[in-house]
């Protein structure tokens, strides 16, 4: 499937993320991204700023529910990549930032310095021999700008063929993107929703952006938080299976009641036609944003892409002997995501209805209980 098969909404949410790609981005270096989605909030006219941290926050309130606790949906800018320390001619030395495959690490792999004006340099990796995390680069030509610089695998910045979107970064461009064409729709129809966005930055390096957002407490205390990630296959999801509730992930459990709002949300959209899919399992390959928000005593809960070649290795990040690949995951999984999202933003916190039957307790069991 393409975008001319697709509705206008499904189609512009193709399109944002498609936009979001074209900036390549890695840890600290998160700003062509954050241009992108600050022209995305200015063009919806939506409430948005940034902190001074340099994460960029929005807020949409309108009608009763802003009498309401608000959802918040989180979504990192930042993916594995490296950082340019040393340039000397057509030589560089570059430092791994975040989970990038080992593979790229032992043995040559093509990547880009990204100058401050976005355009990139083709280079490749050369192993130092050591055990540290830190690489040669061989550049194909010289580059004016100075170090510090980012550097982005050589890999496509977006495709879509046969109903799988490939990407260098859909770790997190897809949360990130999502949360715009979510947003856009609730913002055009003027709903009733109490929501922010927040998009982060050094998520793969410590979770920091989100870690000082949840510090700062300018998101009310009572906000329930979404993280919006994707995620390595594991056994239990498939991808075309559907978003993923994600009830935890490697290093905490997330929060029942924040669960809710996702179940729910996803029982109303399952009574349109056609059905909707949705899938739900703790997802323990990585460590998210909605435990750092955990941790700073927020109801917390997430939404994944069942996402293949996770931190773009081929086999696993930590096999030396895997290989360096675009990041893809299913068509269907993305739209069935941005569905969710704004389901879950107008219907507020709402309790799954397959929990009612808990509270209806027959009079005959209580009878012969009490007997």
């Amino acid at each position: 499937m393409g975008c001319k098969e697709l509705g206008r909404e499904d189609a512009r949410a193709v399109e944002v993320l498609r936009c979001l790609g074209s900036a390549p981005a890695a840890p600290f270096f998160e700003e062509p991204v954050a241009r992108l989605i600050l022209r995305h909030l200015r063009e919806m006219g939506v409430q948005h700023w940034r902190d001074v941290y340099g994460n960029v926050l929005a807020h949409y309130c309108h009608g009763e529910a802003a009498r309401r606790p608000a959802a918040a949906f989180v979504a990192h800018m930042d993916h594995p990549g490296f950082e340019v320390v040393e340039m000397d001619g057509l030589r560089a030395a570059a430092a791994a930032l975040g989970g990038v495959p080992a593979a790229s690490l032992s043995r040559a792999a093509a990547v880009h310095v990204v100058a401050p004006d976005g355009s990139r340099t083709a280079a490749v990796t050369v192993p130092d021999g050591g055990a540290g995390r830190r690489v040669g680069l061989d550049l194909a030509s010289p580059i004016e700008a100075s170090p510090p610089l980012p550097a982005v695998f050589d890999l496509p910045d977006f495709e879509l063929e046969g109903g799988v979107i490939t990407m260098r970064a859909l770790d997190d461009l897809a949360g990130c993107a999502s949360i715009i064409a979510a947003l856009e729709r609730i913002v055009r129809r003027e709903e009733e929703a109490n929501v922010y966005a927040v998009f982060t930055r050094a998520e793969e390096t410590g979770l920091y952006g989100a870690r000082l957002a949840a510090e700062s407490g300018r998101l009310p205390q009572d906000t329930v938080i979404v993280s919006v990630e994707s995620s390595a296959v594991i056994p239990g999801v498939s991808q075309g299976g559907g978003p993923i509730i994600r009830t935890g992930d490697r290093a905490s459990t997330f929060d029942d009641g924040a669960e809710q709002m996702l179940v729910s949300a996803g029982e109303v959209l399952k009574k349109g036609e056609g059905g909707f899919p949705v899938q739900r399992q703790l997802m323990t390959g990585g460590v998210c944003e909605a435990t750092a928000f955990g941790s700073y005593g927020y109801r917390v809960t997430g939404l994944a892409y069942p996402l293949g070649n996770y931190h773009n290795a081929t086999t696993t990040a930590a096999d030396p002997d895997g290989g360096v690949g675009a990041e893809y995951i299913r068509l269907s999984d993305y739209l069935g995501g941005v569905a969710l999202l704004r389901q879950a933003a107008i219907g507020g916190a709402a309790v799954s209805e397959r929990r009612g039957w808990l509270r209806e307790l027959p009079d005959e069991a209580r009878r012969r209980l009490k007997g």
